[in-house]
């Protein structure tokens, strides 16, 4: 094995695995307290600009690398020869978007509508030329399934984060407070991968240029960036139909209701993604396993992320004032409709794994596509109306995609739709009788304080969904059961 060459799946992949929901569980820890703090130093409007800020700052984003970072896990061959041309293109991409980002920031503000866009677009560019040079190191860590490694790396950055944005807000900041948090995160995510790099076993990278290696991970990760840009344009319709039509204070109220699902369910999505496409890469060269592998991945997420966004869903009216605070009471029925979205969408999210894997990254770019086709006059329409319109969208929207990408997994890597509902039908009915019973007895408890209310709903919604798992699954909380313990030996 090269200094960076590839670990076999199996005990990797459990690793990996554990070690990102550490990473996750911890910096999610530390966001959602930062959350509740600023949610009252704050104001909804400063929330919403920076949302609008970040959403196009994240077109950007989405291309700072050309994809190379992806293409750096999957190519085969030496480290020693992919290594100086993808930090080539990776650092130059990087410099070259952030100076497009601050020179078209008046531009942008504009089409946005808000005029104080501007500035902050100018300023959180420099935290996207920054992180272009993290590329390299956290591809080389991912290449080797090295999850543990990356933990000190991204927690320092949202620690950085929450001492930055707290202080400047306690300081009477506004939206700076966020703005320069996100830079100062940036700086200490990139150094600490550099840092991690050097000190362990991965040999010294300088830039260079080598045409077969650009021409290899810009084909592969090409195609990646493409649909890594639709899929930001798609992740944040609703955020932009809403700034758009209904004005920064009502995208404040919404961004905060999609805080809480975006954190507990769709952020460990993406987090598992990363480990499984780093497992299903390293071993391409084998459909059967990889459809294994998939179905199992999917049930046993399925049986965390439904009964959180369910959760989410129907504890909102408490839920809200005791983590948001009352100013933000017009997120509850927002957050009872995205929790739903949530839930739903994590059913068939990791499907695109596959797909990058296997080499097909062109399924996503065509199903990205039609989702734009779609989405976009729905959300438009719906934004015209409410916010909670716009959520009640969302959720119907992403029950049909979710419906079709079935239908394409079928077709494209031989997973028939009943095979692919077996294993997350018993967590969804379940989490559908908890969601009831939250719900019935939410309305039937005295008003006792919030805290007390979500306290007894909790436990209600945990006895529930493992009863009715139990019951139409025996083997469900038993494989949970040894998939614990095998993440814990592995560890």
């Amino acid at each position: 094995m090269t200094a960076v060459g590839r670990r076999t799946p199996g005990r990797s992949l459990a690793a990996g695995v554990l070690w990102s929901l550490v990473q996750l569980g911890a910096g999610r820890l530390v966001t959602f307290a930062v959350t509740i703090v600023l949610a009252r130093l704050l104001v909804p409007e400063d929330f919403g600009l920076l949302a609008l800020g970040l959403l196009a700052l994240g077109v950007f984003d989405r291309l700072k690398d050309i994809g190379v970072g992806a293409g750096l896990v999957q190519r085969p061959g030496p480290w020693s020869r992919l290594a100086p041309t993808g930090l080539s293109v990776s650092v130059g991409a990087a410099v070259a978007l952030a100076g497009a980002c601050a020179a078209l920031a008046p531009r942008l503000a504009d089409v946005l509508g808000d005029e104080a866009l501007g500035p902050v677009l100018r300023a959180l560019a420099i935290s996207l030329a920054v992180s272009g040079a993290s590329v390299l190191p956290d591809a080389a860590l991912r290449r080797r399934m090295l999850f543990r490694q990356r933990t000190v790396p991204e927690l320092s950055g949202a620690a950085v984060k929450a001492a930055v944005s707290i202080s400047l807000a306690l300081a009477g900041w506004g939206v700076w407070s966020l703005v320069w948090a996100q830079v100062a995160a940036s700086l200490a995510v990139t150094i600490g991968y550099w840092s991690v790099y050097r000190q362990h076993d991965f040999p010294p990278v300088r830039m260079g240029w080598d045409p077969s290696v650009a021409a290899s991970l810009l084909s592969y990760g090409g195609q990646l960036a493409w649909v890594a840009l639709l899929a930001l344009l798609l992740d944040n319709l609703d955020y932009l139909a809403i700034g758009r039509r209904l004005g920064a204070e009502q995208l404040g109220y919404y961004t905060m209701a999609f805080r809480l699902p975006e954190l507990l369910v769709i952020s460990v999505c993406a987090v598992v993604g990363q480990v499984l496409f780093s497992s299903f890469s390293a071993q391409a060269g084998d459909p059967v396993g990889l459809r294994r592998q998939f179905l199992s991945a999917t049930g046993a997420i399925a049986c965390v992320t439904v009964p959180v966004g369910a959760g989410l869903s129907a504890t909102a009216p408490d839920l809200v004032p005791i983590v948001l605070g009352d100013a933000f009471g017009s997120s509850v029925r927002v957050l009872q409709l995205l929790g739903l979205y949530a839930a739903v969408y994590s059913l068939t999210f990791h499907a695109g794994e596959l797909y990058k894997a296997s080499g097909k990254a062109h399924v996503l770019l065509w199903l990205s596509l039609a989702k734009l086709v779609a989405f976009a006059p729905a959300l438009w329409w719906a934004a015209g109306h409410s916010i909670v319109a716009v959520a009640g969208a969302m959720v119907a929207l992403n029950v049909v995609f979710g419906l079709l990408r079935a239908a394409i997994v079928r077709r494209h890597l031989g997973i028939g739709v009943l095979a692919q509902l077996r294993p997350v039908a018993a967590p969804i009915v379940a989490g559908a009788a908890m969601w009831c019973a939250v719900v019935v007895v939410g309305e039937a408890l005295p008003d006792g304080g919030h805290l007390v209310r979500l306290g007894s709903l909790a436990v209600l919604g945990v006895v529930v969904f493992a009863g009715v798992l139990l019951v139409l699954d025996h083997s469900a909380l038993t494989r949970l059961r040894d998939h614990a313990g095998t993440l814990r030996s592995t560890a």
